[in-house]
């Protein structure tokens, strides 16, 4: 038995029934997303990615389920409709300048997951640390007095950290101190790890804690910590760089003392903003606050969030949002990173990427590339289906 393949022009009617069927189907496609429109829920591409913003309590399982299948027609739908006016759905597609950063209580895992971890969208969470004792304990005095004579690296320059103190007390936006980051918490200072308890409930299911997961230039002891560093600095200091974290990894920042403004940027604004290179997490613009449009005429078309952050509140900057930060008064904080299946695929291709990179030589670069690439990428594709089997929000 054999089948003839030879090809043949449809015919008219053959061509008819196809295009009614790709209209009907078109027009399912319609009313779902006329559905999620009547609930108020915003979507929009990123990439190749759907991403989407919904009331509280609005996405029900069997909702969230659909959209999970049908995501490819409803990027489709999307990608071939003008928002502007090409049909009823221009209010559906939000755009990132006209977005705002929510600032919510009494947040569950389960909507935290629904409404910002996955979608990719910022938040500020008002009660995420009411319970830690740093909130009534930690400030610049504290440090000095407790901690004066610990030794801490600013700005490549060795401080006691009572003489840092000194300088955040005096620091002004005309002549701001030096940033204070990149200190690890359960190496430098582990007696603190009580005062920062309990673990932050939305990082659970952080993959950076796996034993399975080698990160290469990542120091363990820190990875197995969630990277959990303090973060201190005075009125005026500026966060120095433009960036997102590296490896496209999420960050939670617990504003301890004092007050912070946050500025992001979404991931697809990107192309004003200028990063170092294609693979880089850090813009060129050296200072976003005094930028020379001359030199970076794109910035122009930049549209940022912004956000204060006050005592007691958590921030979540997601995968790939550019982000940088300026002190309204002497600040401390706490910085950790988080790795869910919602950043899993960038972050799997940036180490994939840093892997190939460090375990290659010159010499052979070439030669072994292909294969490093194709077995580095199997393996973390393997094991992010494990994780995710084992994280039930997922």
């Amino acid at each position: 038995m054999f089948f003839n393949m030879s090809l043949t022009k449809p015919s008219t009617n053959n061509q008819n029934s196809i295009k009614s069927l790709a209209d009907k189907h078109m027009k399912m496609v319609d009313n779902f997303v006329s559905e999620l429109q009547q609930l108020d829920v915003k979507l929009w591409i990123e990439g190749d990615h759907l991403r989407y913003k919904a009331p509280k309590e609005t996405l029900t399982h069997d909702l969230l389920a659909q959209m999970r299948d049908r995501k490819e027609e409803i990027l489709n739908f999307l990608s071939q409709s003008n928002p502007t006016n090409a049909n009823s759905h221009g209010s559906l597609i939000a755009q990132p300048e006209k977005m705002t950063i929510e600032k919510v209580a009494n947040l569950s895992y389960k909507d935290f997951v629904s409404h910002y971890l996955n979608p990719l969208h910022p938040v500020v969470i008002t009660d995420a640390i009411k319970d830690w004792k740093a909130l009534s304990t930690w400030t610049p005095e504290y440090f000095k007095k407790n901690y004066g004579s610990k030794e801490v690296t600013v700005d490549a320059q060795r401080y006691q950290l009572r003489n840092f103190i000194d300088l955040v007390l005096a620091s002004t936006e005309e002549k701001p101190c030096s940033y204070l980051k990149d200190t690890d918490i359960p190496g430098l200072f582990p007696e603190l790890l009580a005062d920062i308890e309990p673990t932050l409930l939305y990082s659970q299911y952080n993959r950076l804690l796996s034993p399975m997961l080698y990160m290469p230039a990542a120091d363990p002891i820190k990875q197995r910590n969630a990277f959990l560093e303090l973060l201190i600095a005075g009125q005026g200091t500026k966060f120095p760089i433009l960036h997102f974290d590296y490896w496209h990894l999420h960050a939670f920042i617990m504003q301890v003392y004092g007050e912070k403004e946050f500025t992001l940027y979404s991931p697809v604004q990107t192309e004003y903003l200028y990063p170092v290179d294609m693979s880089s997490n850090r813009s060129l613009i050296p200072d976003i606050h005094q930028s020379d449009l001359e030199q970076f005429p794109l910035f122009a078309k930049a549209t940022p969030l912004k956000v204060i952050v006050k005592p007691g509140e958590t921030i979540f900057v997601p995968s790939g949002w550019w982000h940088t930060t300026r002190m309204l008064t002497p600040s401390i904080a706490v910085t950790m990173n988080c790795l869910t299946n919602s950043n899993w695929d960038k972050f799997s291709q940036d180490l994939t990427r840093d892997l190939v990179n460090s375990l290659t030589s010159s010499e052979n670069r070439q030669s072994r590339l292909t294969i490093l690439e194709s077995n580095i990428s199997s393996y973390l594709d393997n094991l992010g289906r494990l994780l995710a089997s084992l994280d039930p929000n997922q």
